[in-house]
């Protein structure tokens, strides 16, 4: 089956519909503008390019002033006297790292890839949201078309019911078979109101992911252009764009460097320090108030010999970081080859069971015809005519619902190759530029501002 040629199978299922009707790719857009998971995982990200701002500042001075103030009494002075004293003392201190082990450059570094991980997560939570989105889409054009099947049914029911009354008041038909449309029509009512909850359910999940009311919808008629033509094509391109596998590369990058920032500690330490210095003297007597004022610049090196074993902790939390890390890749690789091929096996499942279910659909109107036309003519009872009305919905509503998983699996398909998102659709929104944030939060030094 995977060798199943896909490239018009979207295009062969779609309803024609006279009125404008919203898209699936519509409604896509609405929820990229507005889906609170999305903007909360935005918000996410922006939160994390800080830390490479943050890791940074291991390059940058730090500025510090200084003050104090103190006031003494001394029993005797020098002459006998009680003395009162104030000292009042004032410091400003630049302090500028030289060597730190390169734990900062590599800090850096890792900061750096976390945030290309988070980039990928946000795709991939971009395209959690549209495949929610999508399978809410087409919840409700699947349970809109079952109401108007179970609809139309009960029509027919009430129809067949009413002429099965007129007949048993004549004599024609027996109170069995009264019975027997009552309650096929009754069933039928039933039904359609299950089904209009149905419908009333799903369009509230819709109104939840995507944030409007959904109004006339229809399904896709260009999703195929986004699918490749085989099963090999797309497995191949997952295996290079999935974002969950790229987000997971990303972190492994991370944690090489995280190792090396850890491993900076057990280095010596190099750092310029300035300092500017005022302080005051004041008496209240006879000695004479005297103030004293310094400047002065060095290097100061730290060599850690023994810390108590804490950098040695971090450094081996580290490494089994990395080995989660090795690990949840090979999960990542793992499990985008599943989704990939399970999603295309439902599709090209769906698509051939909806031309069987077409040619089901065809034959049971065939059926129904034969069977009315016997029953006239009293080769058949009425029962089976209200059998044969069942078959026929039975057979259009499991159409409606393989068409609605077909559509589904064509969504996962484009998830799992990495190609639900809003660039690769071509979607009419403003694409929100997460590299754009990076750049303007990692060189930021005094802002306090957010955007």
């Amino acid at each position: 089956m995977k060798k199943i040629v896909i490239s018009a199978l979207l295009l062969t299922t779609a309803l024609t519909f006279e009125v404008k009707a919203q898209s699936v790719f519509e409604a896509l857009s609405d929820a990229y503008n507005t889906n609170p998971t999305l903007q909360a995982q935005r918000a996410y990200l922006r939160a994390v390019d800080e830390n490479v701002a943050i890791a940074k500042s291991g390059f940058r001075p730090t500025i510090a002033l200084r003050g104090s103030y103190s006031d003494t009494d001394i029993s005797h002075d020098n002459y006998g006297q009680a003395q009162d004293a104030a000292t009042t003392s004032a410091s400003a201190v630049v302090t500028q790292p030289l060597f730190n082990g390169f734990s900062t450059l590599n800090s850096v570094k890792a900061a750096d890839k976390n945030v290309k991980a988070e980039q990928n997560n946000l795709a991939n939570v971009e395209q959690s949201v549209f495949l929610d989105v999508s399978t809410a889409y087409f919840n409700v054009v699947q349970n809109a078309a079952i109401v108007d099947l179970q609809r139309n049914n009960e029509k027919l029911l009430k129809k067949k019911l009413d002429e099965t009354t007129e007949r048993f008041n004549v004599g024609d038909v027996t109170r069995t078979d009264v019975s027997q449309a009552r309650a096929r029509y009754a069933q039928a009512r039933a039904a359609t109101i299950g089904a209009e909850g149905d419908l009333e359910a799903s369009k509230a999940i819709y109104r939840q992911v995507v944030g409007s009311e959904p109004k006339t919808l229809s399904e896709p008629r260009n999703l195929s252009k986004y699918i490749p033509n085989n099963f090999n094509d797309a497995l191949a391109y997952a295996k290079e764009h999935n974002y969950a596998v790229l987000a997971a590369k990303e972190t492994l990058s991370a944690k090489d460097y995280t190792i090396s920032a850890n491993t900076g500690a057990l280095l010596p330490q190099v750092a310029l320090e300035g300092s500017a210095n005022t302080s005051r003297n004041d008496y209240d007597a006879i000695m004479k108030d005297h103030k004293n004022d310094n400047f002065q610049v060095g290097v100061n090196m730290n060599m850690p010999l023994y810390d108590a074993g804490e950098n040695r902790a971090k450094i081996r939390q580290s490494k089994y970081q990395k080995w989660q890390a090795q690990e949840l890749l090979l999960k990542a690789e793992r499990q985008a080859v599943s989704e990939t091929t399970a999603a295309w096996e439902y599709m090209a499942a769906n698509h051939a069971k909806i031309k069987s279910l077409k040619e089901q659909i065809k034959a049971n109107e065939i059926a129904l015809d034969g069977v009315q036309k016997e029953e006239a003519l009293g080769n058949r009872t009425i029962l089976d005519v209200l059998d044969a009305y069942n078959e026929l919905l039975k057979s259009k509503v499991d159409e409606v619902k393989a068409r609605r998983d077909y559509f589904v699996s064509g969504m996962q398909v484009l998830m799992a190759m990495g190609k639900l998102t809003a660039n690769d659709l071509n979607l009419a929104v403003d694409i929100y530029d997460a590299e754009k944030y990076y750049k303007d939060t990692k060189g930021k030094w005094l802002s306090l501002s957010v955007d």
